[in-house]
């Protein structure tokens, strides 16, 4: 008879990856934009932290473009159960928002550690069911906030965090062509149009948003204000952790006009400070552009941040402030080196927490947080 010496719950041995074992074995989980765009070709330049393993992809257009990308040896798996077998010790999720759900519990049910890419659910009822299986898998699952591992945008959270108590006002305004032509040049294949949300996502947005939510507050949702502003609300409440401020339950507004390709929305965390975002979708523009500013009572912090997918632009930091005793002003700029972009550091950073036990993702705990604050606004929208 043997005995067996793991923890009620932990997931098998097979699936949990080994420490200090090398580059990190993943399957990929969907092949479509988001993973062509971005994920593959950082993996692709981190063959010390992060090896695909296997691909999960019922697309064979799709599946033959991994190939293409330069993952010849990458075994191209029917399902996880194949996946593991091919060597993969953790999933990086790329499918559609709608199916994560499913996605990510299989995954948990194999024990795998989950990177999935935004938004991981906006269902709150989803992302506790979620919450349960990651407890009962015994491994994590990251949320895919890849801004949070820029450096510049560290520095900014940090600068707001430091100087929270004399602040007034936190804006983000993003101008996003959410259009074909942003990602055309970095996809082996024609990019899809922008056009309806698709049955499922539909009926997930129902589910997520309750009966008397109309069309426009369900398109907002999944759009402007889940498919975007998630992003931003993260980094938000990234400045007010542990302050004893929140989002929900402080919107005084949220509206929409443009026939729903703009979004913006108000909070009023504490009587001193308010946070106001917005998102307007402008397919005519040919760049994206995302500024956040934070104005506090001595200075102010304006972060510019590039297309999520570019690697020839960084993210850029002016801190302006001011002696009030001398009248003189001074600029401190800060930037990163092009190239490092989110996405890469996100890799490198979940790939040290599984093989190196280094410092924990954002994880669904902070999913749930942003989620309610989002669907708080989609629900008041008018």
């Amino acid at each position: 008879m043997t005995t067996s010496h793991e923890p009620a719950g932990a997931p098998p041995a097979h699936a949990r990856p080994a420490p200090g074992g090398g580059p990190l074995p993943v399957v990929l989980v969907g092949a479509g934009k988001v993973a062509h765009a971005a994920h593959l070709r950082e993996i692709r330049d981190l063959p010390g932290a992060v090896r695909l393993a296997a691909v999960v992809e019922g697309d064979p257009v799709r599946s033959a473009a991994v190939r293409a990308a330069g993952f010849p040896d990458a075994v191209h798996a029917a399902d996880l159960d194949e996946a593991v077998r091919a060597g993969a010790r953790a999933a990086l999720v790329c499918t559609p928002w709608w199916t994560h759900r499913a996605v990510v519990g299989e995954c948990l049910a194999r024990g795998l550690p989950v990177l999935c890419e935004k938004p991981v659910s906006l269902d709150p009822a989803e992302i506790d069911e979620l919450i349960a299986a990651e407890r009962a898998a015994a491994v994590p699952v990251a949320a895919g906030y890849m801004k949070r591992h820029d450096p510049v945008v560290a520095l900014f959270v940090a600068h707001c965090r430091a100087r929270l108590a004399r602040g007034r006002r936190l804006t983000v305004d993003i101008h996003d062509p959410n259009a074909p032509h942003q990602v055309a040049h970095l996809l082996p294949y024609d990019p899809p149009p922008f056009g309806p949300q698709p049955p499922p996502a539909e009926a997930a947005l129902a589910r997520a948003l309750g009966p008397r939510a109309d069309a426009v507050q369900r398109e907002a949702y999944a759009r402007g204000l889940g498919g975007s502003l998630i992003h931003q609300v993260n980094l938000v409440h990234a400045v007010l952790a542990g302050s004893g401020l929140a989002l929900e339950g402080r919107l005084l507004h949220a509206e929409q006009w443009a026939d729903g390709d703009s979004v913006g929305c108000r909070w009023r965390p504490s009587r001193r400070l308010a946070v106001d975002v917005a998102h307007q979708r402008l397919p005519g523009h040919r760049r994206y552009r995302e500024v956040l500013e934070f104005t506090a009572e001595d200075s102010v912090a304006t972060l510019t941040l590039p297309s999520p997918y570019a690697r020839d632009e960084s993210a850029t930091l002016h801190v302006d402030s001011w002696d009030p005793a001398t009248g003189l002003g001074a600029r401190e700029t800060r930037t990163a080196e092009p190239g490092h972009t989110g996405f890469r550091r996100q890799l490198l950073a979940w790939a040290a927490q599984l093989t190196a036990g280094g410092p924990p993702l954002p994880g669904l705990a902070e999913v749930r947080r942003d989620a309610a604050a989002v669907r708080e606004a989609a629900l008041r929208l008018s």
